[in-house]
Order: structure tokens, then C-alpha cells, then sequence
């Protein structure tokens, strides 16, 4: 079965529909550069992928301001959600790396200081949260 080209999608939409999308991705981008820099990114590989889709996006746009199209439009994404969606999954990450070096740490020194990586992963916590301000 062929693939389906994104750009055929794009551009069966109207402006509106595709400069909200344009918006939700570049916010989708923002959140993704946040949880990189933070360091609790797993999958790196969506961030060139959705910058592909912007480009896609701003493509068809400019098709269709060339074919006489008004697409000075404003419409607003929500940051917050996409920054909120980060965190959590930003949270999820460093749940799981902690899980995995506690499972290392048993297999390499038979036992985990408990009170040692709570400690440590307070520390980490907060220093994210301080990043965040």
C-alpha cells in the first residue's frame, strides 16, 4: 500500500485549520526543545520530524497566499498545555531512570541506599523546578 503524502492532506485544509495547526505544532516544538534541554527527552527524533511539519504547513500557506488566499491570520496555541505535557512526561522519564538505576545499583553492589536516592532525586527535582522559574 503507497504512503499517503502529508502535503495532499495540508492542503484539502482550510486556512484556518492549517494555521492552528501550524500553532500547535510550533507549541508541540517549544515543549519538546523544554524537555531536551532539561535532559528528560526520550525520543530526540521528533523534534527534526515536527519541524518537517511546520515546514510542510508553511508551505501550503504560502500556496495559498499566492493563489490570492488571506492568510494573515492570528490564532493563538495554548503553551501552557504543551509545557504541562512536557513536565509530566518530563516526570515519567526521570521515574523510570531512576527505577533503572536502582535495578543497576542492586546488581552491581547487591542493595540500594534508600535514603541516598531519595536524597539525590530531591536534589534532581529541584534543581529542575529552580530551572524553571
Amino acid at each position: 500500500m503507497p504512503k499517503k503524502n502529508p502535503i495532499t492532506d495540508l492542503k484539502a485544509k482550510s486556512v484556518d485549520e492549517l494555521i492552528q495547526l501550524g500553532e500547535t505544532k510550533r507549541a508541540e516544538l517549544f515543549a519538546l526543545k523544554f524537555q531536551a534541554a532539561v535532559g528528560s527527552l526520550e525520543k530526540t527524533h521528533h523534534i527534526p520530524t515536527i519541524r518537517k511539519e511546520i515546514a510542510r504547513i508553511e508551505l501550503v500557506l504560502g500556496e495559498k497566499r499566492r493563489a490570492g488566499e488571506n492568510t494573515n491570520k492570528t490564532i493563538k496555541a495554548n503553551y501552557n498545555e504543551a509545557v504541562a505535557n512536557a513536565e509530566q512526561s518530563g516526570k515519567a522519564v526521570r521515574e523510570k531512570h531512576r527505577k533503572m538505576i536502582e535495578e543497576m545499583q542492586a546488581e552491581q553492589f547487591g542493595g540500594v541506599d534508600a535514603d541516598a536516592m531519595a536524597a539525590a532525586m530531591a536534589n534532581g527535582d529541584n534543581a529542575i523546578e529552580g530551572e524553571n522559574k
